[in-house]
């Protein structure tokens, strides 16, 4: 397996992973929701960017995740 389709598939998986996590934070009353939750976003929004810049060397990798 290639190295970017190696990162790529990786991005994807932790993608998945933090998705879930807000939830659970609202959950759990002794974090902060709000401040929290945006951390959740930020991260996923740097995962993205990262995406992105794979998908311009190797855009057939964009699809390759999605079901």
């Amino acid at each position: 397996m290639d190295q970017l389709k190696k990162i790529n598939d990786d991005l994807y998986q932790a993608a998945i992973l933090l998705d879930s996590i807000p939830s659970k934070i609202q959950s759990d009353p002794s974090l902060e929701n709000r401040e929290n939750i945006l951390l959740i976003g930020k991260a996923l929004s740097h995962i993205f960017e990262l995406q992105n810049n794979i998908y311009k060397i190797r855009p057939d990798l964009k699809n390759n995740n999605q079901q």
